[in-house]
């Protein structure tokens, strides 16, 4: 799916980040997660407040289950960074509510089995 930096709209919600995440992933796809901020939606608290505590010490690996359901509700997004761990090409970031960098359009896709190799990411 392509989607040019227009349909994205604005503010960029958390659940508009849900649903372009879970239209082309599978919840098991895992993703390097390096930067994130958003104000905490009612049902995503508790799982934000975990994410941010795992990113303190650096980019960590997250489902796409994990990463949609702490972004559901958030009423923006400020600032997202992630990348498909099993492909880097594959990535989303938003800075400031804006979409800078988006190519969530891959037709193929290979799920990384093993984990992640980085010994930065945990």
């Amino acid at each position: 799916m392509v989607m040019t930096v227009n349909a994205w709209g604005f503010p960029i919600t958390g659940d508009r980040v849900v649903e372009a995440l879970g239209t082309n992933f599978s919840t098991n796809d895992m993703w390097l997660l390096s930067d994130l901020d958003v104000p905490s939606g009612a049902k995503s608290q508790a799982i934000l407040s975990q994410l941010r505590d795992r990113m303190e010490d650096g980019p960590l690996e997250v489902s796409t289950v994990d990463l949609c359901n702490a972004l559901a509700d958030a009423p923006q997004v400020w600032v997202l960074n992630v990348r498909l761990s099993s492909d880097y090409e594959v990535q989303l970031y938003i800075e400031d509510g804006e979409v800078f960098e988006e190519s969530l359009d891959r037709a193929v896709r290979i799920r990384n089995i093993a984990g992640s190799r980085d010994s930065e990411v945990r």
